[in-house]
């Protein structure tokens, strides 16, 4: 399948590992932001990851739609939410957003220490001693769309590991500073 998108209409934010969260109106830069959200379709968007969750989210009645980067500070820091909590301010009813959550570090891999363990609800943790666990972020990012009032049946989790999964992903966890990054994109196809 080949998709027709003009990538000149496409918003990559400087993504900074915050939860900051923009409501695109016109192209230009959006600095220090690692959600964005649209309600026009003359707008693509999209970010590049490489470990970190790639969440999609799209009203099936407004056709608004939003793209989140969550690493585990944005993840801590509650991105998701605040992201559906603007979606909502602009008049989008959680019951009628579909959620993706895309490919990611797993919790095969997700390695943590004690500092960042403790901002994170223990059912997501798995010990693996010594003051180290094992993150479910997709879980804990699942529960957080449940939490916001997005229907099950419309939530999607990927279930690929980036770093397992080496022929398929970049991982920074991986390949450390020199991965490369992959790109999450949404937007309409020109018809």
């Amino acid at each position: 399948m080949q998709l027709e998108l003009d990538p000149s209409i496409f918003i990559f934010p400087n993504q900074t590992h915050s939860n900051n969260v923009k409501i695109i109106n016109k192209s230009k830069s959006y600095s220090d932001t690692d959600a964005i959200i649209t309600t026009s379709p003359d707008f693509g968007l999209g970010i590049l990851i490489a470990d970190c969750i790639p969440v999609f989210l799209y009203n099936i009645n407004t056709n608004h739609f939003a793209l989140v980067h969550s690493g585990w500070r944005g993840a801590a820091n509650k991105i998701t939410s605040i992201t559906l909590k603007k979606m909502i301010e602009i008049g989008n009813n959680p019951r009628n957003i579909k959620a993706v959550v895309g490919p990611s570090i797993g919790k095969c891999c997700f390695e943590i220490g004690e500092e960042v363990s403790g901002l994170f609800d223990s059912k997501h943790l798995l010990s693996k001693g010594q003051s180290k666990y094992y993150l479910d972020i997709k879980q804990s990012i699942h529960e957080e769309l449940i939490s916001i009032g997005l229907n099950k049946k419309y939530i999607f989790i990927d279930s690929n590991c980036t770093s397992c999964e080496e022929n398929k992903f970049f991982s920074y966890r991986r390949e450390g500073k020199s991965s490369g990054r992959m790109m999450a994109i949404m937007g309409w196809e020109n018809k």
